[in-house]
């Protein structure tokens, strides 16, 4: 029966570890630490998510998202304060009189909400969808930019 006891200890700090961890977690899932005024990426069920890349240069940030089968006109784009927001719609496939029997091909409603780096401006903003991607190009606010301040000898 001694033998039992240390080895009780250990798994008791054991669960007690793996408890806090998923308490940790599913607080982390319910309260998000985000950053000021960045909103929750999922407010909202959608049907699938894009994958992007965000790329960011000096003078602008740069969004690239897999929209593969998305018409470009079914596709909405807004920034507010740092967030951008992409949404849209890819229409499932109908065949008259067919069923699938096989359908992986993700359909539906899409949104992703992106907290950007620095303020941009929007009225400079160009889009363009090339081969089922979609690419945003967002320059920063001159205020965003870096600057260096140069030194004067003496």
């Amino acid at each position: 029966m001694a033998r039992l006891i240390p080895l009780r200890r250990d798994w008791n700090t054991t669960l007690n570890g793996l408890q806090h961890e998923l308490n940790r977690l599913f607080e982390e899932y319910v309260n998000p630490h985000l950053p000021p005024g960045a909103a929750p990426t999922d407010i909202e069920p959608t049907a699938w998510s894009p994958a992007i890349d965000l790329l960011e240069t000096p003078e602008e940030i740069i969004l690239l998202a897999d929209l593969p089968g998305v018409d470009p006109s079914r596709i909405e784009l807004s920034v507010t304060g740092t967030v951008l927001d992409l949404r849209g719609e890819k229409p499932a496939t109908d065949v008259p009189g067919g069923r699938p029997s096989v359908q992986e091909r993700l359909t539906g409603t899409f949104h992703r909400q992106v907290t950007l780096s620095a303020e941009v401006n929007f009225d400079a903003a160009q889009a363009e969808a090339h081969n089922g991607v979609l690419k945003v190009r967002l320059p920063k606010q001159e205020a965003a930019k870096p600057r260096t301040i140069p030194i004067q000898p003496k």
